[in-house]
């Protein structure tokens, strides 16, 4: 016997999980929340999603991202990147207190989709930088994957520099360092298109 989803929702009242209640019902409402790290249940919790409400439900409803995350896998993330960019569905993503690493990457993403407008509040907060990675194996296998990472980091540079209007010589000069930008740096640099 399968549940619709408000089915579900009563269920999850009743049981009194508030994630997994607040999950359905934000999901009912056409909203993906990333509160967590991005990682591979990520591909459950926002791509599915966020392909479904885009592709495949038929609803011409705003889709609404609410984005608070320190970051995460960077393959995953992208992968998320390449779906906002490409968004049918006007879509809004808003972001919380933070977006950080992948999380500022997210919101570059929407930087050429006339479909997706990026917001933050006043005390919101990003940062871009260059990550971490850690390597083992075989002398062999360090070295392909060190030279697999240098060409995807080109990639990623490649990527900030047409999704913002960060210059390649911001970018150049910032590499290395924990570049934090508050409300108004974001704005600037074109990660969000409104200050709430």
């Amino acid at each position: 016997m399968s549940l619709d989803l408000n089915d579900l929702i009563q269920q999850l009242t009743e049981s009194a999980d508030p994630i997994m209640y607040q999950y359905f019902k934000n999901l009912k409402n056409r909203t993906i929340v990333i509160n967590d790290e991005i990682n591979e249940s990520s591909v459950e919790t926002i791509i599915l999603p966020l392909l479904d409400m885009d592709n495949n439900d038929g609803s011409e409803e705003e889709i609404n991202i609410i984005l608070n995350t320190a970051g995460g896998s960077v393959y995953i993330g992208l992968n998320i990147c390449d779906i906002i960019s490409k968004l049918k569905t006007k879509t809004t993503i808003t972001v919380l207190a933070y977006a950080y690493s992948m999380g500022s990457l997210i919101l570059m993403s929407a930087y050429n989709n006339p479909n997706v407008t990026v917001k933050c509040y006043p005390f919101s907060t990003a940062l871009i930088h260059a990550g971490s990675t850690y390597i083992e194996g075989t002398t062999t296998q360090v070295k392909d994957y060190h030279n697999f990472n240098e060409k995807y980091e080109e990639k990623i540079k490649s990527f900030i520099i047409t999704n913002s209007k960060i210059t390649e010589e911001e970018y150049d000069k910032m590499e290395r360092y924990e570049w934090y930008l508050n409300s108004d740096d974001m704005l600037k640099h074109g990660l969000v298109d409104i200050i709430l």
